[in-house]
């Protein structure tokens, strides 16, 4: 594991990762008794075994062979366990302030156990810590240390009083307890309270093991990407890893820090063995994560072409389906080749109509002889309705060109745009931003890496110095002499490391973007699209209103209206004119109606496209956001922000601890290394603080 655990021999009790790692792992594994496993570095046996108790109580008494300690650990809830509703009934009465039967068996077997071995310590996870901490407010000598842990009954635990021995961890990523302390029932946790930086935020893939803190049987790490795929990776999960203790005395740095130690050369030592196996081991999982990062960040920078190809693809799909999916307006935003045809065929059918009419009027004014003076001939007046139509399908191929350049202006120009950055003149603006950032975090983590490494050297010169000052002081007040000079310890300047000015706006750089160019596009569509479209709705409008004008003309000329007082001899030939003139009219009712249903069609697509654009930037959104940065990748970049930005903050703590005990010494060689101490954790912090934008 990363966090290896200190070597110093004077911590003679179970260490609180060890206490976290068997409530959230090893409790759910239900060993038998007299099973021994490893926990870290230590080694324990079962001693008893409760998991048939019919309140629901799951618990195992453990022996820590290094320490000889007895610890209880109580199992959280089990709902597929023999027992798991008692478990389910005992979280919902835990709400309450009677105390559950649970509780009451938790403390019964405490007391039995006790009885037998001399318990010292007892753990558990979830409705296992609230188990715990009801055997710890009973018994001030015994410590209870938790993870994730439920809440203790209304008015177990008492208003004031402190609970020293009692330490609960909460899970950065917990939904139990954020879910408690956001009801407000913080004061239902005896003890301290400590937040670990354990957990990733995919609670999808991670709800589980975000709240016991461990994957089960499975390896401690949940994947990020997929394999094969640039990022792939690994982000540690174990709890007890995100324990930061301090590298001396093992005590916890939450709320202040450790005691202070002396300085001699074996804690230096210590502190320069703990300098690699805690703090550089530490930075090195920050790099990996932040590399893992970058290279997600490079590879979306590197598919800019085609996530804007396919935006622009999808942009064309949505504005054509906006039309009602009519097949009349495929094309429409690369040229609109269907509707020129469309436009080519109403003014071809006008034109038949046209030669339909002028054979109409031609067979009025050409009657037989023999009725010719009885048929008074008129004009249908329907030649200036087709010239009006023709002109109004010519206006309407301009208004489609018209619509059809703008489309293309906002596919070309514009959607480009809503992927850049034209202040910066970024034309990846997310990308290029994240992509700058990290290239300096990646150099400062290098001048990092190397100021500890120096420093390591300084740390372990020191010791050695000490301990020859040490001897020659005592070889002097034995011989008399003066203690020969000892060489100075090797120096090196921490420069303080560049600060990152990208990401201003953090991770809401890509919300941001996403808004702006949802905005640029509502506005390109209304100044562009939404006024044409109108106009053409219009226009389609009025070619309807001269349609059925010319169809009330042909209908009209069908009456008999062509003569007044026609001799009975001569009917059957104004009959035989009649008919000819009748079919000549439905003749021309076939192209004119192809034509009205044409332009109503057209009309139909306009109406939806005119509803439709208004809704059409939401929509697009979608398109966009992961144009602009993949969803689920930019998930991935932050989420292994977050596991470097928690990496350096475990780091900031430790540094913290070492200004600490390196502060107040008088010796020259220790106030250097003082100094030295304090312009890392700047540097630790500001490397943290880059970090933590993209998380």
């Amino acid at each position: 594991m990363l966090l290896t655990k200190s070597k110093v021999k004077q911590i003679k009790k179970t260490s609180d990762q060890d206490l976290v790692e068997l409530a959230g792992l090893h409790a759910y594994k239900k060993y038998d008794k007299d099973k021994k496993f490893i926990v870290n570095r230590s080694r324990y046996v079962v001693k008893n075994i409760s998991y048939t108790n019919i309140n629901g109580l799951d618990a195992m008494t453990i022996q820590n062979f290094d320490t000889g300690e007895y610890t209880i650990v109580f199992q959280g809830t089990q709902v597929k366990g023999k027992y798991g509703m008692r478990d389910m009934i005992t979280d919902i009465q835990l709400l309450n302030s009677a105390e559950p039967e649970q509780l009451k068996a938790a403390r019964t077997y405490f007391d039995r156990m006790n009885e037998k071995y001399g318990v010292k310590s007892v753990c558990g996870n979830s409705l296992g810590g609230a188990l715990a901490n009801a055997v710890a407010v009973h018994h001030k000598n015994v410590r209870a240390v938790t993870l994730d842990p439920a809440i203790l009954p209304e008015g177990m635990v008492k208003t004031n009083h402190k609970y020293p021995n009692v330490t609960n961890y909460f899970t950065k990523y917990d939904g139990l307890t954020r879910g408690e302390l956001g009801l407000n029932l913080g004061d239902r946790f005896p003890g301290r309270i400590y937040r670990i930086n354990s957990g990733v935020p995919h609670f999808s893939r991670a709800f589980a093991s975000n709240h016991v803190g461990y994957n089960g049987d499975g390896p401690q790490y949940i994947e990020i990407g997929k394999k094969d795929e640039p990022g792939y990776g690994k982000i540690a999960i174990a709890a007890d890893e995100h324990i930061v203790t301090s590298i001396w005395t093992g005590e916890p740095l939450y709320g202040g820090g450790s005691g202070q130690i002396k300085i001699n050369k074996a804690n230096l030592d210590t502190l320069a063995d703990a300098l690699s196996s805690q703090v550089l081991e530490r930075l090195n999982r920050a790099s990996e994560y932040i590399q893992n990062a970058n290279e997600i960040v490079a590879s979306e920078k590197a598919q800019r072409t085609r996530r804007l190809a396919k935006l622009q693809k999808h942009f064309e799909t949505i504005l054509e389906d906006g039309f009602g999916n009519s097949p009349l307006f495929k094309g429409m935003t690369t040229g609109g080749y269907m509707i020129q045809s469309v436009l080519d065929h109403l003014r071809q059918q006008l034109l038949n109509v046209d030669i339909c009419v002028r054979a109409i009027e031609s067979a009025i004014f050409s009657p037989p002889a023999k009725i010719a003076k009885f048929v008074l001939a008129k004009h249908l007046g329907l030649s200036g309705l087709i010239d009006q139509a023709l002109r109004s399908v010519h206006e309407l191929r301009h208004h489609f060109d018209q619509f059809s350049r703008n489309t293309s202006k906002i596919v070309k120009h514009d959607i480009p745009h809503l992927i850049a950055d034209e202040a910066t003149g970024a034309v990846d603006a997310v990308a290029d931003a994240f992509y700058k950032h990290e290239v300096i975090v990646g150099k400062n983590h290098k001048k990092l890496y190397r100021q500890i490494e120096a420093y390591r050297k300084q740390v372990r010169e020191t010791g050695r110095n000490f301990q020859a000052t040490d001897v020659a002081i005592a070889v002097g007040i034995r011989s008399g002499a003066a203690p020969s000079h000892q060489s100075a310890v090797h120096s090196s300047a921490v420069a303080a490391l560049e600060s990152s000015k990208y990401l201003p706006y953090k991770t809401k750089t890509k919300a941001l973007q996403v808004g702006h160019a949802k905005s640029e596009l509502m506005i390109e569509l209304q100044a562009k699209l939404n006024p044409i479209a109108g106009t053409i709705y219009g226009a389609l409008t009025t070619l309807e209103g001269i349609s059925e004008s010319i169809s009330g003309g042909l209908k009209f000329a069908g009456h008999a209206i062509w003569y007044g007082s026609l001799p009975t001899m001569l009917v059957a030939w104004f009959t035989d004119w009649d008919d000819q003139i009748n079919r000549k009219i439905r003749h021309a009712m076939k192209p004119l109606d192809n034509f009205a249903d044409t332009v109503h069609a057209l009309k139909k697509g306009i109406a939806y496209l005119n509803a439709y654009l208004p809704n059409l930037t939401a929509e697009y959104a979608p398109f966009i956001e992961n144009a602009i940065f993949k969803n689920d990748r930019y998930a991935d970049v932050i989420t292994y922000n977050g596991a470097a930005d928690d990496t350096l903050e475990e780091m900031e703590l430790l540094f913290q601890d070492i200004v600490h005990q390196f502060s107040g010494q008088e010796a020259k060689a220790i106030t250097a290394l003082e100094s030295q101490s304090k312009k890392i954790l700047k540097n630790i912090q500001q490397l943290h603080s880059d970090v933590q934008r993209g998380a």
